[in-house]
């Protein structure tokens, strides 16, 4: 069983405490908490069977203090803290030889989260993101019927999210929400990095992002709160991403037409429309004007709906499997078991950058009113950010 500290203590830190002291988490044990929080102590031994007060886990008030005291006590880490503390965090564990699990987003800005997998990889320690939509049987069986080819060539992709509305209550929960200074953006780093992540998972990185986004069309701030993304790609192929945290009407759907068929999928349904044959075949044959000699098979598919806490078990189970494996090779001449353990890891540190390369590309698209290549040029990012956040300030006095 891997030993773990817990890095933050608001509401995930909280949820993952919880799951882990509960033994729902069969690979890992919390060792220590990490917090400023002078409740977290209280909390603690509230909700988990006063685990402080009986000594089974450390607390500790700053990560100076954790090392100091805890470095032979946990194996690994998992951050919970605002995403602009997540780079710096990562690094002294990655240093200190700790494996690592994030929570979303790697960092702010993708110069951070490139340095994030090189100092992991030097490290040679296991690093995962918490990208918990990947556990979702719609989503896995969309991505095991692209990558069989099973609708053919991608041709385009439009996906649409609302289901994320947000009040002002939501936005005041901490003062480093929904502001450039404390969280680097607004829905797009935020709840847009779910999507995103999916997006890059199942359909790759473009070529180009072209973005138009709202600064506060909702609230009274100036990061995001809509998006409109165009997605560019190569082989070309082209995406349309929406997301809105201001429309109280849910809906939440993706759409894929590919040469041999198109499908939708609505939360827990999938639909596909399979072609009686491939349009770039029809394209060049056809004796019509249009669609008379191609007909549609149509199929619909009723998935699991994922609720709860299972998605995170899941992604908390897998991080510990994968640390697991990856401590048993450096001790172990027979590789090939320990190796295959690894390659199941649900997510690594280039997922970090990948999602973020789309975010921060679709803030400088929309800021420079043109299209932005892939990947971003860093510094050109942080500039913008550097901007972002004086602006802000003006603002608000």
């Amino acid at each position: 069983m891997i030993k773990v500290a817990i890095i933050g203590l608001g509401h995930m830190g909280k949820r993952y405490a919880k799951m882990i002291l509960s033994g729902e988490i069969k690979t890992l044990s919390l060792a220590c908490v990490c917090t400023r929080s002078g409740q977290a102590a209280q909390w603690l031994n509230e909700n988990c069977d006063g685990v402080v007060d009986k000594g089974e886990v450390k607390l500790y008030r700053n990560e100076n203090e954790l090392y100091e005291n805890a470095m032979t006590a946990f194996d690994a880490i998992i951050i919970t803290t605002p995403h602009k503390l997540h780079p710096d965090t990562a690094i002294r564990a990655f240093r200190a030889g700790k494996h690592v699990l994030c929570e979303k987003p790697a960092g702010i800005d993708v110069i951070s989260a490139r340095q994030m997998y090189s100092e992991s990889k030097f490290a040679d320690v296991v690093y995962e993101l918490i990208f918990h939509q990947r556990t979702y049987s719609r989503f896995i069986k969309l991505k095991q019927m692209i990558d069989s080819g099973e609708i053919g060539r991608i041709q385009a992709v439009r996906q649409i999210d609302t289901g994320y509305y947000r009040t002002r209550s939501y936005h005041a929960s901490g003062e480093w929400r929904s502001s450039w200074q404390g969280e680097g953006g607004g829905a797009l780093i935020n709840q847009g990095q779910h999507l995103l992540d999916m997006w890059q998972w199942l359909f790759g990185m473009p070529q180009e992002v072209g973005a138009f986004i709202n600064w506060g069309k909702y609230n009274d701030f100036i990061v995001d709160d809509e998006a409109i993304i165009n997605f560019n790609y190569e082989n070309g192929m082209t995406g349309v991403f929406i997301l809105s945290t201001g429309e109280a009407h849910k809906e939440r759907y993706i759409e894929i037409s590919g040469t041999k068929g198109h499908i939708r999928i609505d939360d827990d349904k999938l639909r596909i429309w399979r072609f009686s044959r491939d349009l770039e075949e029809y394209s060049k044959n056809a004796t019509c004007s249009s669609t008379q000699e191609l007909s549609e098979d149509y199929e619909e598919i009723d998935l699991v709906s994922e609720t709860g806490d299972e998605p995170y078990r899941k992604v908390l189970e897998n991080f510990g499997e994968t640390v697991i494996a990856r401590i048993n090779k450096a001790h172990s001449t027979a590789n090939q078991e320990t190796d295959a353990k690894e390659d199941m890891a649900i997510t690594n540190g280039q997922d970090g950058i990948n999602t973020l390369e789309l975010t921060c590309g679709a803030y400088l698209s929309a800021f420079k009113g043109k299209k932005v290549r892939i990947p971003v040029n860093g510094e050109e990012y942080r500039d913008f950010l550097d901007e972002m956040k004086h602006n802000e300030s003006e603002v608000l006095g």
